[in-house]
């Protein structure tokens, strides 16, 4: 049995054409991007969120509300980068008024065959499901064709899971995503635009992707 716990980043990468108004990008690190640091990012964020929602950035606002919600990006930055096997991460937010779901992204070196790569991706995370899993095929014009899962559980509290696993075979990856909420009614709603993002993901050369 291929041991996964132990997969490898791919030696190639992936590029990601997706919505800016639904989705924002996360950093891991801030070094050598626009942000010098988490803080620059979540305010710049939470500014945009909040005009996306039709809202004035009076000052009122702006310390009433924008900030409180910059510092939730900031312990969400925090708790995330690092810390969750992915290496891209992006939050689902179209507007202040929606709590942002975090999506990660993981790019692996192929391992085993693609049968143990689905028991493994796509249903990482089951032990605490108390629904049976929903796994459907899904296919991109980029990545083939592979599979999307989700379900119910508990851990701490309700929650919903979606993973989505593909394989491309010419860059050697496997390309893993998956989101988790604790509303399953932002959970389902959620659900479309993440199908779409899974469209926009498109492997490519390591010398492109790491430059």
């Amino acid at each position: 049995m291929t041991d996964f716990d132990h997969r490898t980043t791919t030696d190639n990468w992936a590029e990601i054409d997706y919505d800016r108004d639904r989705w924002f990008l996360m950093p891991l690190a801030f070094k050598g991007i626009k942000w010098p640091d988490a803080a620059e990012w979540a305010y710049e964020n939470a500014c945009d969120r909040f005009l996306r929602g039709g809202r004035t950035l009076t000052k009122k606002v702006v310390k009433k509300e924008v900030l409180p919600f910059a510092e939730r990006l900031v312990r969400a930055h925090h708790e995330a980068a690092g810390h969750i096997a992915g290496h891209m991460l992006y939050l689902h937010c179209p507007d202040y008024t929606k709590v942002p779901l975090l999506l990660a992204v993981g790019l692996w070196k192929t391992m085993g065959t693609w049968e143990e790569a689905i028991q493994y991706y796509a249903y990482g995370g089951t032990k605490t499901a108390t629904t049976t899993p929903v796994a459907d095929w899904i296919t991109t014009e980029n990545l083939g064709t592979g599979v999307r899962a989700s379900w119910h559980g508990e851990l701490e509290g309700p929650y919903d899971q979606v993973n989505y696993i593909f394989r491309n075979e010419a860059f050697a990856t496997d390309v893993h995503a998956f989101l988790m909420a604790n509303d399953h009614d932002r959970f389902v709603e959620a659900l479309p635009d993440l199908d779409r993002f899974m469209h926009g993901i498109r492997c490519i050369p390591s010398t492109i992707g790491k430059s």
